[in-house]
């Protein structure tokens, strides 16, 4: 399978292999500067050696073999759309951006490249995890991308979730303002903790319902900052993890055992993802001046878990 990209117009010269470690953060450099020795990649049609530079323009072919991509759900679907950007309802897995082996089955090479008619410039505005449903933005140019990113940036921008966590969570208009930082003690790189030397971060849990089990709770919760899973991290850090969060409901080693071989069966995490929907958004349009108010309703697995729990 052959993968090409072009080096952006505005761009210096620089070593091939430093770009595709930059560029491609899938591959480590060491991993680069071998699949160059092994004639992976190509410079304009022409096979590439380690000491080559790259420059604005240049078009890039990485030759990455033959594979099966990770299985994910492609049925995303459009809530709204206008001149500027797409709201999509992402499913609960699917990534937005290219990521390990998945360089098709992501929401942006959907988009770009899949949909009819294809949006060939999209990209995401903000952050939603591969496992988190619900609305997403995508921009369809350069100066949306700006313009919408800044509304996120300032705060302008409401979000809505709704959650199923584990235990009993009995008080509602709970606000949990705890900086967020990684977590330098974790095993895990892409892992995140409160921490007084973080950034600040500041969640409110605006609605509780305890489901009948008295073992779950559904949550409606606002995220006033945007953190790296910082609901997620939030949660967790009062006692109360999300439903199906292989990352901040197990311990490390299951954790860890469980990216070794994602078909292991784990219990007592109860859903295959987790329990974590974005609902709506609430914005004023920037272009336009327009209040807008985007909605996907909850999906059915989290409805069946939910059910599941009141029988």
């Amino acid at each position: 399978m052959i993968f090409n990209a072009t080096v952006a117009l505005n761009s210096k010269q620089e070593k091939l292999v430093d770009y595709l470690a930059r560029r491609f953060t899938y591959h480590c450099k060491d991993i680069w500067v071998e699949k160059v020795r092994l004639g992976q990649i190509q410079v304009n049609g022409k096979r590439s050696v380690q000491t080559d530079y790259v420059y604005a323009a240049d078009v890039i072919a990485y030759d990455a073999g033959e594979f099966v991509e990770p299985a994910a759900d492609l049925d995303y679907s459009v809530i709204a759309e206008d001149e500027w950007v797409i709201a999509v309802n992402k499913p609960g897995n699917l990534l937005v951006h290219r990521a390990g082996k998945s360089f098709r089955n992501n929401l942006t090479y959907l988009l770009r490249s899949v949909a009819e008619p294809p949006y060939p410039d999209a990209n995401a505005i903000h952050r939603i995890d591969r496992e988190t449903s619900g609305v997403i933005l995508m921009a369809k140019n350069q100066e949306s991308m700006s313009r919408f990113a800044l509304e996120f940036k300032e705060g302008r921008v409401q979000k809505c979730y709704r959650a199923v966590v584990h235990g009993s969570v009995q008080q509602n208009n709970l606000k949990i303002d705890k900086p967020i930082a990684k977590d330098c003690n974790s095993k895990v790189r892409h892992k995140f903790c409160t921490d007084e030397a973080g950034k600040p971060a500041l969640t409110e849990i605006v609605e509780t319902t305890v489901l009948p089990s008295n073992k779950a709770s559904l949550l409606t919760i606002k995220p006033h900052t945007g953190r790296t899973h910082q609901i997620r991290v939030h949660l967790a850090s009062i006692g109360h993890p999300i439903i199906g969060d292989k990352l901040y409901s197990l311990d490390e080693e299951k954790y860890l055992a469980w990216l070794d071989n994602s078909k292991i069966e784990i219990p007592e995490l109860l859903m295959n993802r987790q329990a974590l929907h974005c609902e709506s958004l609430q914005f004023t349009h920037p272009f336009t001046g327009r209040e807008m108010e985007l909605s996907a309703p909850v999906p059915k697995d989290i409805e069946e878990f939910i059910s599941a729990c009141s029988e």
